[in-house]
Order: C-alpha cells, then sequence, then structure tokens
C-alpha cells in the first residue's frame, strides 16, 4: 500500500491506477468504512488529512484524464474543504520524496514502463519538471528557486531533498490569477511561431475565467508541435482549486 508523495505524472499507467485504487482504500479505512489495513503506516499517516488525500486523488484523476483514462469514482464529499498550506500532507514519510523516485525508478528499470514525466535523475531535472507549476503560485516563489538552485545547479537528487520540500510547499499554496496568466504567456511562448491563426485566436481571446482550460489546450498544443521538455511539466495536471 503506497500514495506516492511525488507528482502522478511520474507514474506509467499501471502505477496511476494503482494509486488511485490505494487512496479509495485508504480514504475508506480512515473515514471508517473500512477497517482493513488501520495499523499500516500509510494509513497511521494520513489518519489527520482525509482533505489532503482527497486533494491527491483529484490530482491523479486530473493525469488520469491527461492520459486518457475515464474517471467515474470521485474519492470523498464533493463539499470536503480543501485544507489550507501545510495541512495538505502527513507529517511524516514512509520513503521521503527523494528516495520514493528511487524506488519508482528501480519499478522502471524492472517492469520496462515509464510515466509521462521521466524520473528526474537531479534536483535541477526535477525543478525543470515543476518550474511551470511553481511559476503559477507567483513569480517570486519561481524566482526564490532559481536563487536557491544558482550555486547548485548540478546537485543530485540525494542532495536534493531540502529542494525537493520547498517545491512541495509552494504546490500547496493556491494558483493565483495573475501568476497563472503570466504561466500561460510563458507557455504561449512555446508555440507562438507556429501556430495556426485559429490557434493563436484562442490564445489572444483568452479569459482569466478560462485559463485553466487554455492550459489544458496547450497541452495539446505541446503534443501536436512534439515540444517534449514542455510535455514533462506538472503544469497541466496541477491545480484542482478554483483560480
Amino acid at each position: 500500500m503506497r500514495v506516492w508523495d511525488i507528482h502522478p505524472g511520474y507514474l506509467s499507467r499501471q502505477n496511476l491506477l494503482g494509486q488511485h485504487a490505494e487512496i479509495h482504500a485508504l480514504y475508506s479505512i480512515i473515514t471508517g468504512a473500512k477497517k482493513g489495513y488501520s495499523n499500516h503506516p500509510e494509513t497511521l499517516r494520513w489518519q489527520g488529512c482525509p482533505g489532503g488525500l482527497n486533494r491527491i486523488h483529484d490530482l491523479t484523476v486530473l493525469e488520469m484524464l491527461l492520459r486518457d483514462f475515464n474517471h467515474k469514482s470521485p474519492c470523498g464529499p464533493a463539499h470536503l474543504p480543501v485544507p489550507p498550506p501545510g495541512q495538505a500532507r502527513p507529517d511524516c514519510y514512509v520513503d521521503p520524496p527523494a528516495g520514493q523516485i528511487e524506488i519508482l525508478r528501480q519499478k522502471n528499470r524492472e517492469t520496462g514502463r515509464m510515466g509521462r514525466i521521466p524520473v528526474p535523475k537531479s534536483g535541477y531535472e526535477y525543478w525543470a519538471h515543476h518550474k511551470y507549476s511553481v511559476m503559477a503560485r507567483g513569480y517570486s516563489h519561481y524566482k526564490e528557486i532559481q536563487s536557491y538552485l544558482q550555486p547548485m545547479k548540478n546537485c543530485s537528487l540525494q542532495e536534493a531533498g531540502e529542494l525537493i520540500e520547498m517545491i512541495a510547499t509552494i504546490m500547496e499554496k493556491p494558483v493565483t490569477e495573475p501568476a497563472l496568466s503570466n504561466t500561460v504567456d510563458h507557455l504561449w511562448g512555446y508555440f507562438k511561431r507556429e501556430a495556426s491563426g485559429p490557434e493563436k485566436e484562442i490564445y489572444l481571446t483568452r479569459q482569466p475565467k478560462n485559463f485553466p482550460a487554455l492550459v489544458r489546450y496547450f497541452y495539446r498544443l505541446a503534443v501536436k508541435y512534439n515540444r517534449i521538455y514542455l510535455l514533462h511539466s506538472t503544469i497541466f495536471a496541477d491545480f484542482v482549486e478554483p483560480v
């Protein structure tokens, strides 16, 4: 039993489906519907975070939908409030995120399967995958990580524990409309030279309330124009809260 503390984009299709099933099982246990595995370390660390578990479920579903899975099984009540920053995650890990990445890397070697996002080999690669998600929560956060990484661009994943925690903390913060608008402009830069007239029109007529849909549209453009770097971004299966 495991709920990964890394973005579901790193999971293979099989691991993604497995995580979805595990989340439902865990949610049933911690809300009292089932008693099996009640003393499992994964169950114990999520006992006080049903809202956080529901949020991870919704992020997992976003990644499933991005990969053309169907989904018809909500986790918790639709009215379950989004937990405030600092309360969306348990205060401990079964394995730290850097260790989970190595576990996943070994699983991928054994099975020959990969996720949408390749397992990072360094802290800088991990940052590259999350940079637009961080930007969508505030350009100041983006600059903070950039400055932090400047003297340690070649840090190994094992040395990146603090970086991973910094990013995880920022990812709990809400996406804001001004920050998302800035992020949309950055993403558009990958397509503006080759985009067709209708594609440019969709971008030029963008409305703030449609920014999340526009980000998902950019994923289709990234596939169409083979923007590999962008395809490996967490931004496309990121925010479940209203902007």
